[in-house]
């Protein structure tokens, strides 16, 4: 029988807040796109980006939240959230009462402040609301918090299919959905790497925006041995070293991400290789420059 969260009220302002987030980058990017380049297209390209990036993680924590769920079978209680299944064994559970413990809300996480973990006391907090509002399920070992639109039936229900005994003996576990195992969740210096790579290369693109104003004309790209310019170009070509460093970048990535898993040595060479590129892309425009 499933049994579905009291949801909270942030969750409709948390999704107001992600469509307004949405439309002003929307209305950032269009700035960006009307007007010339220079300090003030940068500084409207990252508001832009930095508004749908948030925007973006607020939907992504709504739709996390949205999955949340409750089961109570005739051998356990199932937890479902974010690629998450939680499995509690009836006979491991000593009571189910009213929450009477105290946790704070972990507000980096809004708008799901209470889907938290506490090791110091052992709780694992499924419940979207404070623990006031909650119900925690007790076992011998970790107290598991939830939070329910009818509390009273999930009680029923689990007192009736405890009273008829488990039909397998099962051990309490939390799976995770495949993806939630991707290797790139797992691994902190692949996204250093990529993460790292992707950043420097949007930084020399904003780089050379900020000063493209302020450049003549024509700009030489190359000097002879003597220091002297021997190749001359329109201003517009200084774009093509940071286009050329993100195409590479993104290559690197790309080819990284399929040996990962075959050849991990040559993934983080080639992430560590797109990094070093922008940081030279860096020296070389502020030399041109």
């Amino acid at each position: 029988m499933s049994f579905r969260p009291l949801y909270p009220r942030d969750r409709i302002w948390a999704g107001l807040l992600a469509l307004i987030l949405a439309i002003l980058a929307l209305l950032a990017l269009y700035g960006l796109l009307t007007r010339p380049i220079g300090p003030g297209s940068v500084i409207l390209g990252w508001i832009s980006l930095l508004l749908a990036g948030i925007s973006a993680l607020l939907l992504y924590r709504l739709w996390s939240l949205h999955t949340l769920d409750y089961w109570v079978q005739r051998d356990a209680i199932h937890i479902h959230w974010h690629g998450e299944e939680v499995i509690i064994p009836l006979p491991h559970i000593q009571t189910i009462e009213p929450a009477q413990v105290t946790l704070r809300p972990a507000w980096g996480h809004w708008p799901e402040p209470w889907i938290q973990w506490d090791e110091n006391q052992r709780i694992l907090a499924y419940a979207t609301q404070p623990p006031s509002a909650s119900l925690a399920i007790i076992t011998q070992d970790e107290t598991y918090l939830i939070s329910l639109q009818d509390p009273d039936a999930f009680i029923a229900a689990y007192q009736e299919r405890r009273n008829f005994g488990p039909a397998r003996h099962l051990r309490p576990v939390i799976y995770l959905a495949p993806w939630r195992q991707h290797w790139l969740l797992q691994d902190r210096w692949a996204q250093i790497l990529l993460g790292g790579g992707l950043l420097l290369g949007l930084l020399l693109l904003s780089y050379v925006a900020w000063h493209y104003p302020s450049l003549p004309p024509t700009i030489a790209l190359h000097f002879d041995t003597q220091g002297n310019p021997d190749l001359l170009s329109p201003r517009r070509s200084i774009f093509l070293l940071p286009a050329f460093t993100l195409l590479m970048g993104f290559l690197n990535a790309a080819i990284g991400y399929t040996l990962y898993t075959y050849r991990r040595f040559i993934a983080y060479f080639l992430w560590s290789a797109s990094v070093i590129l922008q940081l030279l892309g860096f020296y070389l425009i502020h030399r041109l420059i």
